[in-house]
C-alpha cells in the first residue's frame, strides 16, 4: 500500500469515485455492499452500482460493477432484498435470489417557448435481480416499477419486509419528505402515506438515503421502529448530516414519538452521511449493522486522495438506549473490528500526572479509556503529533460540552474554506464517561459511552506515525481502564 491517504481498514474502491452506500445485504456467506461509483474519475460521474463483498466487513474484495447507466438512466441510490420465496417470480422455483431496488435517473431537455434549453430531471424507481450476487438484470429492461411523480427528487428506495402486516414496504425520499408504498409481490406498489412535513431538520436541498427498521430497546422487550434519513447540507455542524426519528410503524404509517421540531443527529462530526443498514442478517446474529459514507458535499470532490476518493465510515451496530434526554440510537463499532486488533503493550496503568501520550508504529490506533472529568476541568484529545484535530470535554449544567477542531489546508478554494472547523455540541452525560477513538489513514472516529455518541471526521496528517494525546489543565489526568490496540498483523489493501 503506497497510497499517502488510503485507510487499511475502512472500505475505499480500488480506483475512481465513490459515494453513498446501497444494496447492503448478507446472501451466501458474504456481505455484499454496492456503493455510488464513477470508475473513470475520481469526481461524480455518470453513476454505476460499485460491488464488493467481505466475509468479516473488514476485508472487502472489489468486483465488477453491478449496474451500469444506460438508456433507462443513471443508477442512483437504493437497497437489496433477498427474495427467498421467488415472490417476484424472477428466480428458478425453491432458489433465492437477490432484488436490488435502485432509482433510475435520465436528464433530458425541454425546449421552452423562447426557444431555450433546460434540463428536466426524471427520477424513477426499478429493479435489477441476481440469482448469484454477481450477475444482475434489469427488469423489462429498466422500465420503472414507479414511474416518476412530478418531484425532480424522487430517490432512494429501501425495501423491507414488515411482518405484522405481512406485507413489502418501500420507503422512498420525495423532496422535503417521505413517501411510502405498499406491495405483496415485489413487483407493484401503491402509495400509503407520507412523513416529514414539519418534522425535523430541512434545508433548500431534499431529504435522501432514508431508511427504516425495528430495534429493541436495551434492557428491555419493547422495541421501536427508527427512521433514518440523511440531509444534504444544513447539518448542525455545516453541510451534510443524517438524522433520525423514533415512533411506531404499522405497515402504512410512521408516527414520530418526539415534537415534530426535535431534530436527532445519528452522528455528531462534520463525515457521516447515506447511512444504510444490511437486509437479511441471519435471526441467530440479530444486529442492526450500517455503513456510511464517510464525506461531506461542501469539500468531497476536493479531497487530498489520488487514486480513490471517498470511504467509508467503519460499520456499526445500532443500538436504542435509555438516556437522560429519552430515547436515543447509539452505534458501536462492529465485533469483527477487535479480530484484526491486538493489544499494544504500552497500554499504561493509571497515574496522577496530567498528560499521558500514546504512539503506535502503524498507522491504525484504537484507543480507549473511562474519564472522570472535574467541573474545573477542560481535557484535551489530540490526536496525531501535528496536530491537524483534537477534541475538548468540559462540564456544563446540561451534561459535558464537546468541542471538535480540525485543521486542514490544501490549496484548493472550495474544501479550505469549508473543511476546517471548531464547534461545540453538549452532551447529556455524566462527567464520568468512556471515549474510545480510532484512527486510521485519514480518518478519526470517536465514539462515546460506548457509542452512545459518535463523531466521525476525516483527518489528514502530515506525520505518518499514529499518536492520541491527553491533558487536563488542572489537578490530575484521571483515567481508568486504558487500552491502546493496533493492527494484529500486516494488512494489505
Amino acid at each position: 500500500m503506497t497510497e499517502k491517504y488510503r485507510p487499511y481498514l475502512h472500505m475505499t474502491p480500488d480506483s475512481g469515485w465513490m459515494n453513498d452506500p446501497n444494496g447492503l445485504v448478507f446472501f451466501n456467506g458474504y456481505y455484499h455492499q454496492f456503493y455510488q461509483y464513477y470508475p473513470s474519475d475520481t469526481v461524480w460521474g455518470p453513476m454505476h452500482w460499485g460491488h464488493k463483498i467481505s466475509t468479516n466487513l473488514i476485508d472487502w474484495q472489489e468486483l465488477e460493477p453491478a449496474l451500469y447507466p444506460d438508456e433507462s438512466g443513471m443508477c442512483f441510490s437504493g437497497s437489496a432484498i433477498v427474495d427467498w420465496h421467488n415472490t417476484s417470480g424472477l428466480f428458478e422455483a425453491g432458489k433465492p435470489g437477490l432484488l436490488a431496488f435502485y432509482t433510475s435517473f435520465i436528464q433530458p431537455k425541454v425546449t421552452l417557448a423562447d426557444g431555450s434549453e433546460v434540463e428536466d430531471p426524471i427520477q424513477q424507481q426499478s429493479l435489477a435481480y441476481s440469482q448469484d450476487g454477481m450477475t444482475w438484470t434489469k427488469y423489462a429492461d429498466g422500465t420503472p416499477i414507479i414511474p416518476a411523480r412530478g418531484n425532480p427528487d424522487f430517490r432512494d428506495p429501501k425495501v423491507l419486509w414488515h411482518a405484522e402486516s405481512q406485507a413489502w414496504v418501500m420507503v422512498v425520499s420525495c423532496g422535503q419528505h417521505i413517501e411510502f408504498y405498499r406491495s405483496t409481490n415485489l413487483l407493484d406498489w401503491g402509495l400509503v402515506s407520507e412523513f416529514g412535513y414539519r418534522h425535523g431538520a430541512h434545508s433548500k436541498g431534499p431529504w435522501e438515503c432514508p431508511d427504516l427498521f425495528e430495534l429493541t430497546i436495551e434492557g428491555s422487550q419493547e422495541t421501536r421502529w427508527v427512521l433514518v434519513v440523511g440531509i444534504g447540507e444544513g447539518a448542525h455542524c455545516g453541510g451534510a448530516g443524517t438524522q433520525y426519528f423514533i415512533g411506531d410503524f404499522d405497515g402504512e404509517t410512521f408516527i414520530n414519538h418526539n415534537h415534530p421540531e426535535s431534530v436527532l443527529w445519528l452522528d455528531f462530526g462534520r463525515d457521516y452521511y447515506a447511512t444504510q443498514s444490511f437486509s437479511d442478517i441471519p435471526v441467530e446474529d440479530g444486529r442492526r449493522i450500517v455503513s456510511t459514507w464517510m464525506s461531506n458535499h461542501q469539500y468531497s470532490l476536493e479531497l487530498p486522495t489520488q487514486e480513490f476518493r471517498s470511504s467509508m465510515a467503519m460499520p456499526r451496530e445500532l443500538f436504542l438506549f435509555e438516556g437522560k434526554a429519552g430515547l436515543r440510537v447509539g452505534q458501536r463499532f462492529v465485533k469483527e473490528l477487535s479480530q484484526v486488533l491486538s493489544l499494544d503493550v504500552q497500554t499504561p496503568e493509571p497515574s496522577d500526572e496530567q498528560a499521558i501520550s500514546l504512539y503506535s508504529l502503524q498507522e491504525v490506533m484504537k484507543f480507549s479509556a473511562d474519564v472522570t472529568l472535574q467541573d474545573t476541568q477542560t481535557l484535551h484529545l489530540n490526536v496525531y503529533q501535528d496536530n491537524p484535530a483534537y477534541f475538548e470535554f468540559v462540564c456544563v449544567e446540561q451534561g459535558i460540552e464537546v468541542r471538535s477542531v480540525r485543521r486542514g489546508q490544501f490549496g484548493s478554494e472550495r474544501i479550505d474554506e469549508h473543511f476546517p472547523h471548531d464547534y461545540r455540541v453538549t452532551l447529556p452525560i455524566e462527567n464520568e464517561f468512556q471515549v474510545e477513538v480510532l484512527i486510521d489513514k485519514g480518518s478519526v472516529e470517536l465514539l462515546i459511552n460506548a457509542g452512545q455518541y459518535s463523531f466521525t471526521n476525516l483527518v489528514y496528517a502530515k506525520e505518518t506515525q499514529t499518536s492520541v494525546a491527553l491533558n487536563v489543565d488542572s489537578g490530575s489526568l484521571a483515567l481508568r481502564n486504558v487500552q491502546v490496540s493496533s493492527l494484529a498483523g500486516e494488512k494489505t489493501c
